[in-house]
């Protein structure tokens, strides 16, 4: 699965609209996995180092929070932490140094500031009391990592810290019930822990995150919740599902294709295993996926063990719970910098060699053999729907590489790139032969019609993949402009009326049409400007 990974974050890298950016990421993500192999082989003895050294990181996270965050533009949620964030604004020095998201902050420092508690467990285990020296360090680190998570006020963590102390809840339960004593199988606690974090998830997929906005200020494009995101996010991973979208691409992605304007509105998806799948593919997302899921079965089974040492077992199955959980809301550890950490807590759950048996363990070439011709006999009954994918999404990748070339810096793209859509246009075409229904298809080629001024052309395409995807907001506002250019105002007001932001951007149209020469659709752009109007003051 690393090798997977890793193999699909340099298809991404090959796919980004933007090199510089996807360049960067790779070798973030390279590291990430030599981070993973370093911590996945230390020696037993060096897990101490291992914890202190991860404890600093959350510490000097903590402190540069503090150091830099501007609590009287942005503040949070709470007054006191505002005052106090303040008054350390007139006391600290000015670095100029670029903030890190509140979120971001508190995600980092609630899974690593645990590990400090595995040298006392183990001082303790050797009956020797720890230096003072170390008792000064461990509790001026664990107050400022502490007031950093209160001064984030991140409703996210605080529901992943929430749901690793259940982890903990559970395990209690399950030995005072008499559960492990009528079961006698060490799967029965890891197969609970995983049943357990899929309820959570569901949980908060159901309710906290269908509510309140990732957006500070009035959002014109939706709710903004996470639970929205996420929806829309999915049509994503279904247009770029074999090599993903590229690294780094999600902001230009989300911008053009799914609120189909020239500027940035959201960084990511919010959620750190989507994220990947619209980045590097599928097989991306799944294979970082599998790897979580591996290291907390794992985790969970070196705590059933009674041979194994519990204490760091648990330390790495309560953060990795943590980042599962708070990854569900927040993908601090796909995005920038922190894409080094995805990683470390997949290697030290597999610290020890136990990846090799877990493996060994639960596949046998039997099984390995008859899940391959299962999966061949899939790719052959559907191998016209597999290529139309394919080339829906090699040419969804090669229109972006134009549409989004200087993104989000190029402004609207206009009728002087049409030239250079030609290749996807093509790709596009192919793609509908072997499905005349793609919808990703229908829709970049729909958007390419448009930017011919072939409007017609535009609404056969875009009604197909309407057909398909009735909720994407991409293709509600390209078939509304486009009915609005054919002078079909029903249609039109039917479908603009459903983005609030199409009053201002036709009110710009109107100006931007009749500089182009095209006074006809300038006074269409009027005329449906008014209909909007009327229909809501």
């Amino acid at each position: 699965m690393i090798l997977v990974f890793l193999v699909t974050a340099w298809l991404g890298y090959w796919a980004a609209y933007d090199s510089d950016v996807a360049w960067n990421k790779a070798w973030l993500i390279v590291t990430a996995v030599l981070l993973y192999y370093c911590l996945r082989e230390q020696p037993k003895e060096n897990l101490i180092w291992v914890s202190v050294i991860l404890f600093c990181l959350g510490v000097g996270v903590s402190f540069y929070y503090f150091l830099t965050y501007d609590f009287i533009s942005a503040p949070r949620r709470i007054d006191v932490v505002n005052n106090i964030g303040r008054w350390f604004m007139k006391i600290r020095p000015q670095t100029g140094w670029t903030s890190i998201h509140p979120n971001y902050v508190a995600g980092v420092v609630a899974v690593t500031m645990p590990f400090i508690f595995f040298p006392f467990l183990k001082f303790k285990e050797g009956n020797v009391h720890p230096p003072v020296l170390f008792y000064v360090f461990a509790a001026t680190g664990l107050s400022a990592t502490g007031l950093a998570l209160v001064m984030a006020t991140s409703r996210g963590v605080a529901m992943a810290i929430l749901s690793g102390a259940g982890v903990w809840l559970l395990w209690r339960l399950i030995h005072l019930s008499g559960i492990k004593r009528r079961i006698q199988s060490r799967a029965v606690f890891p197969f609970l822990v995983l049943i357990y974090l899929l309820t959570v998830i569901a949980t908060l997929y159901i309710g906290p995150a269908k509510s309140g906005s990732v957006f500070t200020d009035t959002y014109f494009y939706g709710t903004g919740s996470r639970a929205e995101l996420f929806g829309r996010s999915m049509y994503l991973v279904l247009d770029y599902p074999i090599v993903g979208g590229g690294l780094g691409a999600f902001p230009g992605l989300y911008s053009q294709y799914l609120l189909n304007i020239p500027f940035f509105n959201v960084v990511n998806s919010h959620n750190l295993f989507l994220d990947v799948a619209i980045e590097q593919g599928l097989l991306g997302g799944l294979s970082l996926a599998i790897l979580y899921v591996a290291s907390l079965w794992v985790a969970a089974d070196s705590i059933a063990n009674r041979n194994s040492d519990r204490a760091f077992g648990w330390i790495v199955l309560f953060s990795l719970a943590v980042a599962i959980i708070h990854g569900m809301v927040d993908d601090y550890l796909y995005n920038g910098i922190g894409s080094i950490l995805s990683l470390f807590l997949v290697g030290l759950a597999f610290n020890g060699n136990q990846v090799n048996k877990f493996v060994v363990r639960r596949l046998d070439f039997r099984t390995a053999g008859a899940i391959f011709l299962i999966w061949a006999a899939i790719v052959m009954v559907n191998l016209n729907l597999l290529r139309s994918i394919w080339y829906a999404n090699l040419g969804a990748i090669q229109q972006a590489k134009v549409e989004l070339k200087s993104f989000p810096d190029a402004g609207w793209a206009g009728y002087n790139i049409v030239s250079q859509l030609d290749e996807a246009s093509s790709t596009l075409q192919m793609s509908l032969q072997f499905d005349p229904e793609n919808r990703t298809a229908n829709q970049r080629l729909g958007m390419i019609a448009m930017l011919r001024h072939e409007f017609e052309s535009a609404v056969v395409f875009l009604e197909v993949a309407h057909l398909q995807a009735p909720g994407h907001r991409g293709i509600i506002k390209s078939l509304g402009y486009s009915y609005a250019w054919l002078g079909d105002l029903g249609n039109a007001e039917l479908f603009l009326s459903q983005t609030p932001e199409a009053k201002e951007e036709l009110d710009v149209y109107i100006w931007w049409w009749d500089a182009q020469g095209r006074k006809d659709l300038s006074e269409k752009a009027s005329l449906i400007l008014d209909v909007l109007n009327e229909a809501s003051p």
